[in-house]
């Protein structure tokens, strides 16, 4: 996965945007046969001991138990209704976009999804599928949103220390350490102060890479804009060579877009190991636009 200088490999998108639209076409390319949206997991936890959020009394020390969701078991576990267009705010009924506090009737606390990233082995799910159609599965490009922290300087670096407090217990002391200078970041100086391909309100750095690098959940081992695989970070377009197709996961989001074939789209939407649903050409993603679920008053 190779640096890519020239990011006019990028420049067809630009055409197929709209900053000003109201809909899913401000990050999503238009003119695509059909759109698959992939709903990033949740995850939620209680108390081990209680297996239940209510009732609890905080000071309480206790261990917990935690466990990955789909937006499916989180509309059943509230009794709302999950669809293509759903938002997972409303799903657990509550005003806040991302509140991390909501408990169901059986007292779980949910957490909601991850934006702008999907996870590593959902990702690789779909990429199997991307690469299975287009005419070039190993070439293409991936791109990295400019902004997220760490990767072009160290400034938003810190440590943790850990100290040993006189009951045996620990505390952690954070400090920053970094600078602000380009390349003392993940991508070195090169990249950093590199061109960026410029999309409505966003700049990425290219990257050269298939379907097929990110076809096995070890892919981020071989990406250079990750540091440590215990949380990486995906990308937030990639698109083949042969531009068949285009994946967006845009860093606002709590979902990612497939656009493409029928024929893919169809089959991303079958595979029992991603959640998606096909979405139309203008689709509305905002955050009320879920009209299902939208309280009544």
């Amino acid at each position: 996965m190779e640096w890519i200088p020239d990011v006019e490999r990028g420049a067809w998108l630009k055409e197929r945007l709209n900053w000003s639209s109201n809909d899913m076409h401000a990050v999503v390319p238009r003119g695509f046969q059909a759109y698959a949206r992939i709903f990033h997991p949740a995850s939620r936890d209680r108390p081990a001991e209680t297996k239940t959020w209510h009732g609890y009394e905080p000071g309480n020390v206790m261990d917990f138990e935690t466990e990955t969701v789909t937006w499916q078991q989180t509309a059943d576990a509230f009794g709302t209704e999950m669809h293509a267009l759903a938002q997972f705010h409303r799903l657990v009924r509550t005003a806040e976009l991302y509140s991390s506090q909501e408990l169901d009737p059986a007292g779980w606390r949910y957490t909601c999804p991850r934006l702008g990233n999907l996870d590593v082995g959902i990702l690789a799910a779909v990429a199997a599928h991307l690469a299975e159609h287009t005419s070039t599965p190993d070439d293409g490009a991936a791109a990295v949103w400019g902004g997220w922290g760490g990767l072009t300087t160290g400034a938003s670096c810190a440590v943790l220390t850990a100290t040993e407090n006189d009951d045996g217990t620990l505390n952690a002391t954070q400090s920053p350490q970094g600078s602000d200078e380009p390349g003392t970041g993940i991508l070195p100086r090169a990249v950093a102060t590199g061109p960026e391909l410029e999309l409505p309100q966003r700049e990425y750095y290219l990257f050269d890479a298939g379907a097929t690098d990110f076809a096995y959940a070890d892919w981020p081992s071989k990406a250079p804009w990750i540091s440590h695989t215990w949380d990486p970070q995906s990308p937030s377009i990639i698109w083949p060579e042969d531009h068949a197709w285009v994946l967006v996961s845009e860093i606002d989001f709590d979902s990612t877009i497939v656009a493409g074939s029928l024929e893919l789209v169809s089959a991303l939407c079958r595979d029992p190991d991603i959640e998606a649903l096909i979405i139309s050409e203008g689709a509305d993603l905002t955050w009320d636009a879920d009209v299902v679920n939208r309280p009544s008053n």
